[in-house]
């Protein structure tokens, strides 16, 4: 081997080494870019799933409140609608009951609303022909007296003082009193 040999397999070997060193430099590299993107992608993966739990739970969440709450307002639906039954049938018991009875109950609306003299009690034209002695007597105690004019209601009356009337029928008191019957009815059945 002469000397020009020598050399130029000297800077193949320095050469091959050289290559070797980037190659190795090159494949450190490569691993940690990869290795780095491995963490980044574990990382994303791991926070999308974070993500996606909390988001599960959240939408888990608003539909259980969503289920409870469609429940309750089926719930007090039904109570409504088992109240107003039982108002209804309470009603209709009231506007049937036999004459002396019925005009007991309508001497005490008219002892608690009659706050003067001088008026007339207007009743309806099936009440006004069944009146009894004892309501035309607590009427009289007023100073009050069965009007000759009828309205049209299922029961109760109207207390008439000129331009000023009252109406206690039982259709409208029952309505003023809707909300506190609803309260004592559901308090009874339901509380």
């Amino acid at each position: 081997m002469n000397g020009l040999d020598k050399i130029i397999e000297e800077i193949a070997s320095d050469a091959n080494a050289e290559a070797m060193r980037i190659t190795d430099e090159a494949k450190a590299m490569a691993k940690r870019v990869t290795d780095r993107a491995r963490e980044e992608a574990d990382a994303a993966m791991t926070e999308a799933a974070e993500k996606a739990e909390l988001e599960y739970k959240r939408v888990i969440a608003r539909a259980q409140s969503a289920g409870e709450i469609t429940k309750k307002s089926a719930l007090l639906r039904e109570k409504q609608r088992i109240i107003d039954g039982i108002l209804k049938d309470a009603y209709v018991r009231l506007v049937g009951l036999d004459d002396t009875d019925y005009f007991a109950f309508l001497t005490k609306l008219l002892n608690k609303y009659a706050l003067r003299s001088g008026g007339e009690i207007i009743l309806s034209k099936k009440d006004k022909a069944r009146v009894t002695a004892e309501f035309k007597a607590a009427a009289e105690e007023k100073g009050l007296k069965i009007s000759d004019k009828t309205r049209k209601m299922d029961g109760g009356f109207v207390l008439s003082y000129g331009d000023v009337e009252e109406n206690c029928s039982i259709e409208a008191l029952t309505e003023s009193e809707k909300d506190r019957l609803h309260d004592t009815v559901n308090s009874f059945l339901f509380g």
